[in-house]
């Protein structure tokens, strides 16, 4: 990635100008894009050619993908062009304000910097010889994009935009179990691996084959045993234990307990104040209401705590975590976690962020489109940590004594 220096900054600041006058909102500088622009400049100036057709015959386009500039979804790019004589005072100030006054008089260049499409810009000036006299040079690429982006927000501090993790798929519960089994409607039933529980507090083991088992009322201890299994507990204080295979619990009302154990497992709370263990594998956990535990275990596991005050622990594996409402506590354990972070998560506390390896997925309506600004006023150092206030009641500790405002903001992604 490569952060813009001063003299960019300077130009930058001119575009933006000219944008404001004419009603258009800001661009903002892209860390790929500025490295694309950097090295066409250099380019240029080591091979004496002054001109859009780069390196190996390359595009604009072609020299921003290659940059790492990710054109995915809904894209457009669009390059200028220019250069001056530098007059040797020390500064680069009114060479930079002659190509900004150059460009606008061109209208070709002039149609690039006040296009209301564009969002982002790249900046490459780069200081040599042209033609037998001393220039600088000048490369502004500009771009927009649906894909991942990395922003250059000054001072080394760079904030990224990516998609939002998939995680909130919904599993088989109680209810979806009986709309699809209507014929057993009480008592005990027993069919090709189908067992169903109304009343009291039973103790079932599947045994084997891919189960389906619904306590109902009571306390109930339920196991699937082997097999892709589909356990539901229903009201009472109820332990689901998934066993082998790639398991459905659904724990319903009450305080329950759930443990997928071996397998790609879907957990779910539902009511109640609820502890859920996915074990090993890739699990999805979800807590639903109250207050829950969620224990992802070993494996690249997703944790939504759903509403209430909620414990999320990701353990081992590249986990995503997300809190929901009220004020949760997460940590991340060993590996590179997501931390997603929406409006109207409330108060919300990271144990264990780690500088560089997890990331924070961030709802970009609780940023706003001045990100620079929300930057250096929303997110404070607290000796202890950093402490991101996103207004309206959301607020985000990050505990660490070594994290810092521009650390955490490199880690931060828009979604």
């Amino acid at each position: 990635m490569t952060v813009a220096t001063d003299a960019e900054r300077l130009m930058l600041d001119l575009v933006n100008g000219a944008r404001a006058d004419a009603g258009l909102d800001a661009l903002t500088l892209e860390t790929h894009l500025n490295a694309s622009a950097d090295a066409h400049s250099d380019w240029m100036l080591a091979q004496d050619v002054f001109s859009h057709t780069g390196a190996g015959g390359s595009s604009a386009t072609d020299r921003m993908r290659d940059a790492g500039f990710d054109l995915s979804g809904a894209w457009m790019t669009a390059e200028n062009l220019a250069f001056v004589s530098i007059d040797g005072d020390g500064s680069l100030a009114d060479e930079i304000a002659t190509l900004h006054r150059n460009l606008m008089n061109s209208d070709g260049h002039r149609a690039n910097i006040l296009d209301p499409d564009l969002t982002l810009v790249g900046i490459g000036l780069q200081v040599g010889e042209y033609d037998g006299h001393r220039v600088l040079m000048a490369t502004q690429n500009f771009a927009r994009t649906d894909g991942e982006v990395v922003l250059d927000l000054g001072q080394g501090v760079t904030i990224a935009e990516a998609d939002a993790p998939g995680m909130f798929v919904a599993g088989v519960d109680r209810g979806s179990w009986e709309d699809q089994n209507p014929d057993a409607t009480g008592g005990v039933s027993q069919g090709a691996d189908d067992l169903r529980l109304n009343g009291g507090d039973n103790q079932v083991a599947g045994m084997g084959g891919n189960d389906w088992i619904a306590g109902f009322a009571g306390h109930d201890t339920l196991s699937g045993g082997a097999g892709n299994d589909r356990l539901a507990g229903g009201a009472g204080f109820d332990s689901l234990m998934g066993g082998d295979g790639h398991d459905r619990l659904a724990g319903g009302d009450g305080a329950d307990w759930l443990a997928g154990n071996r397998g790609a497992d879907h957990l779910r709370g539902n009511a109640g104040h609820d502890k859920l263990f996915g074990g090993n594998w890739h699990d999805r956990l979800d807590g639903g209401l109250n207050a829950d535990t969620l224990h992802g275990g070993n494996g690249n596991d997703v944790l939504n705590g759903g509403q209430g005050f909620d414990r999320l622990f990701g353990g081992a594996g590249q986990d995503t975590l997300a809190g929901g409402s009220e004020a949760d506590v997460m940590s991340g354990g060993a590996g590179a976690d997501v931390f997603v972070i929406k409006q109207g998560d409330g108060r919300d506390r990271i144990t264990d962020f780690g500088n560089g390896a997890d990331r924070l997925f961030v709802d970009a309506d609780l940023i706003g489109d001045d990100v620079a600004g929300f930057v250096a006023d929303r997110i404070t150092d607290t000796g202890s940590g950093v402490r991101i206030d996103f207004g309206g009641g959301d607020l985000l500790v990050l505990e660490g004594a070594d994290l810092t405002v521009a650390d955490v903001a490199d880690d931060i992604f828009l979604v």
